[in-house]
This record gives structure tokens, C-alpha cells and sequence, in this order.
């Protein structure tokens, strides 16, 4: 997974806070309280996402087509279809699903465990990649969690076979170290975002 070609250009999106953005200016447009109704309509509003971040939002903040996706997310429960369908729906593109299924008992470690990872992957693959974040988190908090994550994490990763024209799945086991860890809370972040108070404009 990390051999990407030297200086291909990557964006690693934090999947559930644009998302979340998303639904709640959508949401609010209707005069409807997002937090009220935030676990319906889940699967319909999933795919209007994609449709709109793969045309006007990638149009507005001028990214390529030809870029590497990699949205990081938690588990959402009866998703897995509908990640897959989005990857063949979306097949001229190269797109990454990077799911973690694990859940802590500590609640600091759950609550964050998708922002720590995306902290994780810009870190890793910035190093020989031209790598940007999409995400409205400033992950402000973040000293106060990313040392506690200082045990091996498996990770499911979906994406499309473009020979085959099949899905693919298969599990990825990161490694963490101190250095690795004083380095992600150092770092800082080229970003290509749209505000969530702006983000009325494009829908």
C-alpha cells in the first residue's frame, strides 16, 4: 500500500467529518434538525455525497481526476455494499476505503480513532507523496490522544481491481512506534477543503 509512485498526488479524507458536514447544511437548507434525523436517511444521503463531491467539490477546490482518494472511516454497520457500489460507480477513479472495524474500550480511543488514522496515513504517505488532507478538523486534541494509540491496528481497505473489475479487500496492519507518534503530533498540513459555512454554496 505504501508503494505509491514517487510524488503521486494523494488526498486522504477524513470520511465522516465532511460527510457530517454535508448532511448538516443539507439538512439546514430543509429547515430540518440534522441532529434529529442524523441516523436516517444514511444510505441515500451517502450516495449523494459521493455525487456531489466527485463533481462540484472536487471542481471547486481544483483537484485533479486523476488524484488518489483515500477516505479513512470507521465501521458504519450495512455499509459494505454500499462502499462497494460507490467504487464501481466511481471506477474511472482511484479510490481507497480505509475502514477501521476495531472497537477500545477507552472512549477517547474510539471517539478518535478515524482522525487519528487520517493523521496517520498524511504523516506516512507524505513522506515520498504529494500529500493533502480534506478535512474542517484542526484535530486541536489531539496530544491527548494520539500517544495512547500505541498498539498495532488492523485495518480493512476495499478498493477496485481495474483489470478485473472486481472489489478487492484486504487487511492492513500498521505499527506504531513513539517516533512515529511525536512525529504525527508535530506535523503540519497542506489542506484543499471547503469550510462547512461555505459548503451551502456548491449544493
Amino acid at each position: 500500500m505504501y508503494n505509491s509512485e514517487k510524488q503521486q498526488k494523494i488526498y486522504i479524507v477524513d470520511f465522516l467529518n465532511i460527510f457530517s458536514d454535508f448532511r448538516e447544511i443539507k439538512y439546514k437548507r430543509e429547515n430540518i434538525d440534522f441532529h434529529l434525523i442524523k441516523h436516517t436517511n444514511k444510505i441515500k444521503d451517502t450516495y449523494d455525497f459521493f455525487k456531489l463531491f466527485f463533481t462540484k467539490y472536487i471542481d471547486h477546490v481544483k483537484i485533479k481526476r486523476s488524484s488518489q482518494f483515500y477516505f479513512v472511516m470507521k465501521k458504519l454497520n450495512n455499509f459494505e455494499i454500499v462502499l462497494s457500489n460507490i467504487i464501481k460507480c466511481y471506477s474511472n477513479l482511484n479510490i481507497k476505503f480505509i475502514i477501521i472495524e476495531d472497537q477500545f474500550n477507552k472512549e477517547i480511543l474510539d471517539k478518535n480513532k478515524d482522525d487519528f488514522l487520517c493523521q496517520y496515513f498524511f504523516y506516512i504517505l507524505s513522506q515520498n507523496n504529494d500529500c493533502t488532507l480534506i478535512s474542517n478538523d484542526k484535530y486541536r486534541d489531539r496530544q491527548q490522544y494520539i500517544k495512547l494509540f500505541n498498539f498495532d491496528i488492523s485495518l480493512q481497505v476495499m478498493t477496485l481491481n481495474k483489470r478485473t473489475q472486481l472489489i478487492e479487500k484486504s487487511i492492513l496492519k500498521i505499527e506504531l512506534t513513539k517516533t512515529i507518534s511525536d512525529n504525527i503530533i508535530s506535523q503540519k498540513y497542506n489542506r484543499c477543503t471547503i469550510p462547512k459555512q461555505k459548503l451551502n454554496n456548491i449544493l
